[in-house]
């Protein structure tokens, strides 16, 4: 039975005056397509990005990660942070506006630094998926679709865990869990066990300081394969799934300096998995283009704000290419880039958030039908969220 949560705040405080727009003039810094030419310098299709500060609510103290799910079903899109300070997570309910008529604690463990939102058992409820680093733990609370959640399980992992990812890695169906564990240069696979639980981890080299891991098919046999974000290696390291859990030897693929997240999505339309990176010591967003063989071109850098630690993908200005955002750790803002469907980005669009930016979701938060950014900001201990003001 999913027990009762502890409400923190009965409402968010909205501050949505300020609007912050860009001209989109394409930045190409080093980089190749596939071919080894750089990408196209065009000016992406899409109209001018822009976004409102539209709410700002308290989280508990220090949140690290911010993942989006509709946990009581009602149709609007709903936020959850890791916090680092107290060990638990805060549950933000959308109003269906952008903004929240709720926020509630529900218990994480202790140090709760990423976390991820999935459907683990099957059972049509979005549930969280929390990585904690002093013990070294996954821990999974399952959703009962009205907002409530049980208590949680939890489950060992590697050595330093600092990100996490859900995805059917052995193809039976079910969702099973990879971490990225920093302190032990590895990534560590869960497999589901087909009784609500998770097999003992299985530890794979993955790189120098994996600080993030993401999954997609990269190499299009249809089996899913591990991308991890390498912080002292400057690289990702690629994982390509044999279809039953088990995995190649890493192979690695060059990106920023200091890669502290990774996503994946098709930034050139070619119908191939691509990556990018946040650069935390470069200040710095790199997307490295797959060629659907599970290789990658040198990446293609672009400047961001300082420090950059988190990172999104979504189409942003409706125009059907993906765009990117990243959360900048010491600058104190977000900078987003608008993609012209053929690996070339525009120049930043700088937008102010909060103290210490660490994590960025995207999502509709106000159902209009564009994706809209929320930013877990880890020194204010609060999320704000950025309204998708794009004009259609």
């Amino acid at each position: 039975m999913a027990q009762p949560t502890t409400v923190r705040h009965a409402r968010s405080s909205s501050a949505a005056v300020i609007v912050f727009t860009a001209a989109l003039t394409v930045a190409c810094t080093g980089g190749s397509d596939k071919s080894g030419q750089p990408p196209p310098s065009t000016v992406p299709a899409g109209p001018a990005l822009s976004f409102a500060i539209s709410a700002s609510s308290p989280v508990g103290d220090n949140p690290r990660a911010i993942s989006a799910a509709d946990f009581d079903r009602d149709g609007a899109l709903d936020l959850v942070t890791a916090n680092l300070g107290p060990g638990d997570g805060s549950v933000l309910f959308g109003d269906g506006r952008a903004g929240f008529r709720e926020v509630v604690t529900i218990p994480a463990g202790p140090a709760a630094l990423r976390n991820v939102t999935a459907d683990v058992d099957a059972d049509g409820n979005a549930d969280v998926v929390t990585i904690n680093v002093s013990d070294e733990t996954v821990t999974v609370q399952r959703g009962d679709g009205k907002g409530g959640f049980t208590a949680p399980t939890v489950h060992a992992a590697g050595d330093g865990p600092s990100g996490v990812v859900a995805a059917d890695l052995d193809g039976n169906g079910s969702v099973d869990l990879a971490t990225a564990n920093y302190d032990g240069d590895n990534v560590s696979v869960m497999l589901a066990d087909g009784s609500g639980g998770f097999a003992a981890p299985v530890h794979l080299p993955a790189g120098n300081g994996p600080a993030d891991i993401t999954a997609a098919d990269f190499n299009g046999d249809g089996r899913t394969d591990l991308a991890s974000g390498n912080h002292h290696s400057d690289d990702a390291g690629i994982l390509l799934g044999n279809g039953d859990g088990t995995f190649a030897p890493v192979v690695s693929a060059k990106a920023g300096n200091g890669p502290h997240g990774i996503v994946t999505a098709d930034f050139n339309a070619d119908g191939n998995a691509d990556l990018a990176t946040p650069d935390y010591e470069g200040d710095t967003v790199s997307v490295l283009l797959g060629d659907g063989r599970g290789g990658f071109a040198a990446p293609l850098v672009m400047p961001a704000g300082d420090g950059p630690t988190g990172i999104a993908a979504a189409d942003l200005d409706g125009d059907g290419d993906a765009d990117l955002a990243s959360a900048n750790f010491e600058s104190d803002n977000a900078s987003v880039f608008a993609g012209d469907g053929r690996g070339g980005f525009s120049s930043a669009l700088t937008v102010p958030v909060a103290d210490g930016p660490i994590k960025v979701v995207a999502g509709d938060l106000d159902r209009d039908g564009r994706a809209d950014l929320a930013v877990a900001n880890s020194h204010a201990d609060n999320v704000v969220v950025l309204r998708n003001t794009t004009r259609s």
